[in-house]
This record gives C-alpha cells, structure tokens and sequence, in this order.
C-alpha cells in the first residue's frame, strides 16, 4: 500500500529541542502556562509531570499513580450487614413492583457507608535560572474551605513571553520542550534558555534537561504531602512523603475533607533527586529539598512508594522504597543523558507509531495554522471544515494515544479520571476510577489503535476487583460472585458509594463489574489469545455468578432486575411532581446481562472451558432467551426503565440505556437501533467531552456521519465558561489550551474517548465484517489511517479521497489462513488472507489486487 506516513526521529543531547516539529505530531504554544490545563503532559505510565514551560522561573508538577490517600479502614463486622442489606433491597424491590419509586429510592440509602479514596499530587517542582533564592518558596499551600485540596499557584511562572519564546510537546518523542531568549540580568544579551522534560519508561526517571542557564539553576521541590524525612548525599536529595489517611470526596461538602489519623496507614512515597554531571550543591529544608548547579544542568527525579498491588495495603517500611529509587537515579545518571533519552524514545515509539492518522493537507491555499492556540481558535470559529480543523481533528488523534501510553503501561496503575496527572489533594470526583462510563471509555481505543499492552492495568485491576467484590457480593446481596458499584480506587473499592443520604443514582448500581468484562472478551475476540481467554475465564464466570443470581423472575417466565437505577439518571413519578432514579428492569443491566452471558458461552465453545464449569454454563444457557429485551416508549424512543418514560432531565449527559449500540460487540435489532437512533436526536447533541465522543461513536455505529461529524465539531471547539441551561453551560465539553477535553473540569475520558470514537467512524468490527469507512464525517473528506486494529488478529490501513476509499491493506496477524468479509458502503468482498499474510483492495468497489 502506498504512503506518505514518514517518521523522524530528534536527536539525543542536552537540551535538544525541535527547531521544526512535525506538527501533526506536535502540540505548541508561545505563552507559558497560567494554570494547569495550559501546561503540558508527561508521564512513563506511572511518574507523571505538568510542565508549565516558564523560562527563567519554572514549574512542574509531579504525580505517581500509586499516591492515594487511604487504604480504607476495613470495619469488621461491616456497619451494612446483611440483615440491612436484605431489608433494603427487599423494600425496594416492593417499592418499585408497586410504582412506589419514591420509597424504592429512599430504601437503598442504607446501603451506603463509605466511599472510595482519592488520587493525590505528589510534589511541586520549581525550578530557577539565575541567583536561587535563600530559600525554597514554601511547603505548597493548600487551599481551605470553599475550594479544599486545591493548591496555590499564582505567580509560579512568569506569564511574559521573552523573545524567541516558545514551547511544546513532542508526540513522537515525548518530550516537553521550552525554548526562550533570556530575560534575567544572569544572563547575557541574546542568550538562549532551552529546556526539555520527559518520562523514561525503560529507565522509570523524569528528566528535566537545561542549556544556556548562565547564572545556574536551582530546583526547589515541596509537597501537599506530610514530610516525613529528608536526606543529602553528594549531587543527590530525597524527601519521603505520605499521603493522607482519608479524603472525603467532593460531594459530601465536609468542612475538613482531609484526614491525616494519629496511626498513620497510608502510601508512602520516596523521592530522589540527583544532579547528572557538574558539581551541585544540595540541601534539605523544614518543607522540602534544594539543589543548586552551576551552569546547565540535568535533573534526575526517581519515586518509588510502599504500594504493593491493587486490592491490596501497602508496605509499612519506606526504606525498600527510598532504595529503589536511589538506585534508579544511580542507574541513570550512570547511562548518560543521550543513552536515556534514547531508550526512552525507542520504547515510547514501540507503541506510539503502530498507527497513525492523517487527515487534511497543509499545502496550498488551504493549509491551516500550526500553533495549537491557533488550532482551537480556527476550529472554535469555523469547526473541522475550517483551514487546520482536520489537521485538529488528527493532533487529538495522535495526543489520546499519546496520552494512554503514557498513563497506563504494564506495571502501573489503570488511567484514572485524570489519567495519571494531578495537583488537587480534593481533585473532581476524587480523580478515581468511575466506572459507569469513564473508566470504561478510557480504554476502548487500547484494541482499535494498537495499544493493547496499554491495557494490562486495567485487566489488573478488574481481576483485583473480582477479589474485593467477592464479599459485598455476599453480604449484601447473597451471591457467591463478585460485584462492584459506580466508583472504585487502588483499593478495590467494590461497595456502594455514599454516606447515607447519596442519589442512589450514581450511588447503587451494580453492574460495574459485568460492564468492565467486555474489556475482557474483546482483548480475546481481538486478539485471539487462548492464554488470555483461559486466565480471564475465573472472573468472566464471577460476574456471570453475580448475574444469575441478581436476575429476577417475572410471572410470564422473564427475567429482569430489580431494584434498577440507569447511571445517571432520573425519570418523573408517574401522576406525580417527584423524580426518582430506581424502578425495575433498567435497559442497560439487560443488555449487559445477556452481553456476559453470552460472551461467557461463546469463549466456552471456542476454547474448550465449559468442562471447568458446565454447570454455570448451562444455567446461563437457560437464562439467555428469557432476559427481557429493551422496550420503545410512546414516543418511539428506547426504553431506559421498563415502566416510566419520561425523564427528568431529557437532554441527560448519560446515555448508558444505548449500551447495546456501543461499545457491545452484538448487532442490535433494527426496531432497537431505530429506537436508539430517536433517543440520541431527542437527547440532543450537547454534553460533555466524554459524552460527545461516545454519542459520536454511537452515531459511527449507527453508520451515521452527519451526527458523527455535527458531535465531532463540539468536541474541537474551545472550553468556555457557560451560564447553566437546558442544553449546556455546566455540561458543556471543549478542549483547553493543552487539548485536555473539558468535562467540564478535565477529565482524560473525552480525549481517550474520541479516539475510540474515530476509529469506529473509520472502521468497525463487531457485527461479524470489516466495515470500512462506515462512517466518515463530512468535514474530513481527504485522509489516511494506518494500524488501525479489528477483531481475529487483523489490521488495517486505508486511504480515502473526495469521501471515497481508495485503497485498502488488511493484513493478518493469525498463523493460520482467514476469510474476511469486508464491506464499503453497499459493496462486499469476501477476502481469503494466508497465515500473517496481507491483501490490498483498491477503490470504492473493494476490487482486489492481484
């Protein structure tokens, strides 16, 4: 297949900034970073940093995935026993049977006790070109009352650009970089300061690289954290620090959120700080560490914490920690700048270049700007038909690949709401893992764009969740599977979440678990990986455990579930001026129900695993054909409750009741997806930046892009503050200077998310074909895409013109011969690929090169 995709690589050396990024691979502005959602992002998949580029005064914020506050304090026997749990679901279910959804509502508050904990910031990192000052700027500051765990940053980085100022971050490369023209006394007239930061994976340090610091640069670092020692060796500092013991999340409005206990339990981190080469004087202070150079300098920063895996407490000695990362600066500094640097670019483009989207041209009388500032400002204006708009559209592309590889590789912790970045000690929505929607979306392109190594976190975590939940299943509803509920943390947080007096909306909902198992049939429908289905096939058959048990009879055979609430929402009473949130028989527990149950059945017959539990096996077989299906309302619309129709608010953000649509991997009926296609127009194309990329994955699946492409154009114009109304302001979704997608606040799902939802628009898998180009929005009429990924082994690069497919390479990742049914538009093809063996097809009429 022909292409134009090129790939270069920077060179290695100090300070070695792009002079001209690619810049569909390459975010860039010419003004310092204000606030946080202007800075940029680095992360190895674990260490994280928020580089605001300021030039003599610098400010970095750092983040580990394993920094959360907690473990929590596990009561025994537990304050919802199972007497309370029984009484509560049983007065709710009666409730709901007699249309009483008020009181059904009101009973499953006894089921709240606690919630999950909250990632935290771990260090704020200053660093200074010319005389440091006596001493470091303080312990960061947290912020009380109105706005607790928020941390003062005003002032930190210079908002005046100097000459010759700019600043980025290279994709490819991920590297943050910073190039100015000096503008302290230090320095002499027409010096230049060039900075670069990355994350090493291979070598698990962030490097912060400086040149031309004439006058010597000093780093300051200081934490939110409790301090708990400090040390100096040499050109080396460290500090340890802990994490609180308890933060309350945002919604329980308590005066002091957070707890710090007398017995102190939580997460310890070591941090180590080394200077490589050059004399460097170092010094601990009352709130943190100092180290001052002469001349250029190179920072190694290594963390290590006391975590020792989901589910689980951590350590309580720090001391194996605080060694480990010493070694790792050690290490480092040992290999040389260069030999880290270049590692670290060969691993992260390992998994980065494995596909890559080009749409657009920047030739001629179109070509559109370059500077991301410019970008949004074209898109915000003029949308994806806009000079730059698809060049836009691709960057967002190429930056939610970049953003998952950096927050999630084998190891770590999965991608939470914020990915792995954070400086709030309260950050929105405790920055957990919130598993109704978000976490879940985060994940959805690790398949579709070559990511699956991505992935491994999260398959962790579901496993330690599939432990955890072992016993509220139990308790609470007398099941011998596993469950978990809206929100979960490091900790397996697998109860309902709240204090007693939470909207059951959010609060109770027990289907969490079941919809995180699609993850796990579809790396095995993607992959074809027999090891993998038979290591996922225990916590497969625990959550199909938890469904059996949870389904319902109804007096015509059916089955249903009852009491059912629908993440997030909340329809009116019948006869009534009440809202409730819990009725029967919600849409998407159905669909997620049958989907397990079948997928359960399916990987039983194609890996032989029904002789390890044939009798699960077979009552799930029973149980298939009598699931009820999603009903139409009055109005034509899909049901998202059995029995009420009217919702309380009709342009809701969720749209969990079109689960069926996507991301399942089952063809819905046509009277379901006309039903699904008449809720999202009634819905209306407002939301949030997560809920604007599933409604356009929706419409992709829906084969519709005019929707896909009217969604697309909200999610690339630029986050504003907005007045609250029946169709925005406090859900209004855009993108932030640094391209985060605005929940608003940011929330890493929309830009994880839109990536999914490309991918779908460009290719689709799940009904038994390849699909290509079933949904092209409008506005993107001329582009390419390579390594897009499909289910049995296969990937796929296209290439389109005028809205039309001009060539195609599908090519078989299998050791064994396939038959591929590929479709474009109304034309089929029935394609017989050999063993790693590859096809081309050429034109809109799928003919076949010979």
């Amino acid at each position: 297949m022909s292409s134009t995709f090129s790939s270069t690589v920077q060179p290695s050396g100090s300070a070695a900034v792009p002079e001209s990024a690619d810049s569909a691979h390459c975010l860039e502005l010419s003004t310092p970073a204000a606030e946080w959602v202007e800075a940029m992002p680095v992360g190895n998949g674990r260490l994280g940093a928020m580089v605001y580029g300021g030039a003599d005064d610098e400010l970095i914020w750092l983040s580990e995935g394993t920094v959360w506050s907690g473990p929590p304090r596990r009561p025994q026997p537990h304050p919802v026993t199972p007497e309370t749990a029984r009484a509560a679901l049983s007065a709710a279910r009666t409730a709901a049977t007699a249309g009483d959804y008020v009181a059904a509502e009101h009973a499953l508050h006894a089921l709240q006790h606690s919630s999950p904990q909250s990632f935290q910031p771990l260090a704020r990192l200053r660093r200074r070109i010319g005389a440091p000052a006596a001493e470091p700027a303080g312990q960061a500051e947290v912020v009380p009352a109105q706005d607790a765990g928020a941390v003062s940053d005003a002032g930190a980085v210079s908002a005046v650009a100097p000459e010759g100022y700019a600043r980025g971050l290279d994709l490819r490369t991920a590297t943050a970089w910073t190039r100015a023209g000096a503008v302290s006394s230090a320095h002499a007239a027409g010096a230049t300061i060039s900075q670069r930061v990355f994350a090493s994976a291979p070598h698990q340090v962030l490097v912060i690289d400086v040149a031309g610091a004439r006058g010597g640069v000093s780093f300051t670092l200081d934490s939110p954290l409790q301090l708990e020692q400090t040390g100096t060796e040499d050109t080396e500092a460290w500090a340890v620090l802990r994490a609180p013991d308890d933060v309350l999340p945002a919604v329980q409005r308590e005066p002091d959120p957070i707890r710090w206990a007398a017995d102190p339990r939580g997460v310890q981190a070591a941090v180590v700080m080394r200077v490589l080469g050059g004399a460097a004087r170092t010094r601990a202070t009352a709130d943190g560490l100092v180290i001052e150079v002469d001349g250029d300098a190179t920072l190694v920063v290594a963390v290590r914490t006391t975590f020792t895996h989901l589910g689980q407490d951590p350590a309580d000695d720090v001391g194996p920690a605080l060694a480990r990362a010493r070694q790792l600066c050690r290490d480092a500094v040992a290999a040389g700048l260069e030999e880290v640097h270049g590692k670290h670019v060969a691993a992260h483009r390992e998994l980065y270049d494995r596909a890559e989207l080009q749409l657009g041209t920047r030739t001629g009388a179109n070509a559109g700007p370059t500077n991301t500032t410019a970008l949004i400002d074209a898109a915000d204006a003029g949308g994806a038909a806009a000079a730059g708009g698809p060049e836009l559209v691709a960057l967002l592309f190429q930056y939610g690949r970049y953003l998952l590889i950096s927050s999630s590789r084998p190891g770590g912790t999965p991608a939470n709401l914020q990915g792995i970045w954070n400086q709030r000690m309260q950050p929105p929505w405790s920055s957990n893992f919130t598993m109704n929607i978000n976490l879940e979306m985060n994940y959805w392109l690790a398949e579709t764009t070559g990511l699956a190594e991505c992935a491994e976190p999260l398959f962790e975590f579901i496993e330690a969740l599939a432990g955890r939940g072992r016993e509220p299943a139990r308790r609470i509803y007398g099941s011998s599977g596993w469950v978990a509920h809206h929100a979960s943390d490091i900790w397996a947080f697998a109860d309902p979440m709240g204090d007693g007096h939470h909207d059951p909306a959010w609060a109770f909902w027990p289907f969490a678990g079941v919809w995180l198992t699609t993850h796990l049939v579809d790396r095995v429908t993607f992959s074809r990986d027999e090891a993998a289905a038979r290591r996922f096939w225990p916590t497969l058959c625990g959550a199909a455990r938890f469904v059996l048990d949870w389904l319902e009879p109804r007096a015509d055979g059916s089955l249903g579930t009852s009491p059912a609430t629908s993440p997030e929402n909340r329809f009116l009473v019948p006869g009534t001026d009440q809202t409730s949130s819990v009725a029967a028989d919600a849409t998407m527990d159905l669909v997620l129900s049958r989907h397990l149950l079948d997928s359960l059945l399916r990987l039983a017959d194609t890996y032989a695993l029904r002789a390890s539990s044939p009798e699960l096996c077979q009552e799930a077989e029973a149980a298939l054909p009598r699931i009820l299906t999603p009903g139409v309302d009055s109005a034509g619309l899909l049901r998202e409750w059995a029995d009420v129709e009217q919702m309380a608010d009709p342009h809701h953000r969720h749209i969990a009741h079109l689960v069926a649509i996507h991301p399942t991997d089952r063809t819905p009926s046509e009277p379901v997806a006309a039903a699904a296609s008449r809720s999202l127009d009634a819905r209306g194309d407002e939301g949030t930046g997560w809920s604007l990329a599933w409604k356009m994955a929706m419409r992709a699946r829906l084969h519709q892009a005019d929707g896909a492409g009217r969604l697309l154009e909200k999610f690339i114009r630029r986050a504003v503050e907005v007045e609250p109304g029946p169709t925005g302001g406090r859900w209004r979704g855009g993108l932030y200077p640094n391209l985060f997608s605005a929940h608003p606040p940011f929330q890493i799902d929309g830009n994880l998310g839109i990536v999914a939802a490309l991918a779908e628009c460009l290719l689709q898998s799940h009904a038994g074909a390849l699909d290509l180009l079933p949904a092209l929005p409008p506005h993107l009429p001329d582009g390419q895409v390579r390594g897009l990924r499909a289910r049995t082994g296969l990937s796929v690069d296209l290439q389109w013109r005028a809205g039309e497919l001009t060539e195609a390479r599908i090519t078989s990742e299998n050791r064994e011969p396939q038959t591929v049914r590929v479709r474009c538009g109304a034309d089929e093809l029935t394609v017989d690929l050999p063993p790693t063996g590859s096809a081309v097809l050429t034109g809109a009429d799928l003919s076949q090169e010979s």
